[in-house]
């Protein structure tokens, strides 16, 4: 049996706050021994090394990781922001292990295959699952899904989000046991007889024609359609539009001949050269459409994936849901965000959720596919085990 508690604290003092969090977490769990948690926390001025000690100081035994976010997702409290959220996770037929992939920006193939062996030696099991947590900023031009591939595997059911900072754009930081990291991804491996179902919840509407990338090195697209990247997006948004107004047009890029699509946020334009960077690389060769995006249709692709991953397993509810929904989907929705979750806070088996907002989720398309990175999405994770 998987069994879980959190808890979630928005005081002024963060770590009065994790103290609150923790004492609320100690009685929650009634002498259960947690395995291993995840800790996700809004507050970017805070102490983190400290906070960090009163979390291990409780449950020093606990496989831990975690990230500053764009808010918090708790299923008692929906969405909140400066604030700090505990998850911790009891099994006795689950196993878990947690890494840490350091400097990834400077050796990304072999910080990612070190984190990963150093979690594989200690779960000694074979993983059915993985959780990362990448620097949102220093991994925007890498192609972090590659290395996972490449190190994890290609069927490797690999979940995520990357670190955010309040929508700062500054720095993130990546906690992992007692560390605190910064240009680091922290990854948590379960193993054991585990059932898992997602769903990627797509906001925005692909429309119009298919428009060939004509030149692109990693996120810097340099030219679509046969014109500069600013001349494309002028052509159809004017040419008054700024760095963070743009972001909130993602272009659907198809990679080849693909079906599958994923989503671009643009997050800086080089108006000298006619360049707009994105958060993401882009696989070549690859086309790429307009996309809308409304409030209804982003409310809409998070009520259907909600209603998907609680029907996941018949009769039988899931465990837990874990969440990882973009942070350009709370701008959309503003102050409309809770709403995203009200199927789940609707559901009448009061299945937990606990999640965060970040700078680009990781997912597979299809159960045994490869992980890819996407943007303006929610993945919803469904675990239960057998």
């Amino acid at each position: 049996m998987l069994e879980t508690v959190y808890s979630v604290s928005d005081n002024l003092d963060p770590l009065a706050g994790i103290r609150n969090v923790v004492a609320d977490c100690r009685e929650q769990l009634g002498g259960r021994k947690p395995a291993a948690g995840m800790f996700f926390t809004s507050c970017m001025e805070a102490d983190y090394v400290q906070m960090l000690e009163e979390i291990l100081g409780a449950f020093p035994d606990i496989e831990l990781i975690g990230c500053t976010t764009d808010g918090e997702i708790t299923q008692d409290r929906g969405f909140t922001e400066d604030s700090s959220a505990l998850l911790l996770l009891i099994s006795e037929e689950i196993a878990f292990a947690a890494g840490i992939a350091e400097n990834i920006s400077e050796t990304p193939q072999e910080s990612v295959a070190n984190g990963y062996k150093h979690a594989l030696d200690k779960l000694n099991a074979e993983p059915v699952l993985a959780f990362v947590l990448p620097d949102g900023i220093t991994t925007m031009n890498l192609p972090i899904e590659a290395y996972l591939r490449s190190e994890m595997g290609q069927s490797m059911p690999i979940f995520g989000g990357s670190a955010g900072d309040g929508f700062r754009i500054v720095q993130t930081f990546q906690f992992c046991g007692e560390g605190v990291y910064t240009d680091a991804m922290p990854l948590l491996l379960l193993a054991g007889d585990l059932e898992v179902s997602f769903n990627i919840a797509i906001g925005p509407v692909p429309y119009g024609k298919y428009y060939r990338i004509n030149k692109v090195e990693g996120n810097i697209v340099y030219t679509i359609d046969g014109v500069t990247a600013l001349e494309f997006y002028e052509r159809f948004y004017g040419k008054y539009i700024e760095d963070r107004e743009l972001s909130f047009f993602p272009l659907a890029v198809y990679t080849g001949d693909k079906e599958d699509f994923v989503l671009r946020d643009s997050v800086n334009i080089d108006r000298e050269k006619g360049s707009i960077s994105f958060i993401g690389r882009f696989e070549e060769p690859c086309r790429a459409r307009l996309t809308q995006v409304t409030r209804d249709e982003t409310l809409n692709s998070g009520h259907a994936g909600s209603a998907q991953v609680l029907s996941a397993f018949g009769d039988k509810s899931p465990d837990l849901i874990l969440l990882f929904s973009c942070t350009s989907r709370r701008h959309v929705l503003g102050s409309r965000t809770d709403e995203e979750f009200l199927v789940l806070q609707q559901d009448r088996q009061g299945v937990p959720y606990f999640g965060f907002y970040c700078y680009g989720e990781i997912s597979p398309f299809t159960n045994d596919g490869p992980v890819h990175f996407h943007s303006d999405t929610c993945i919803s994770v469904a675990l239960r085990s057998k």
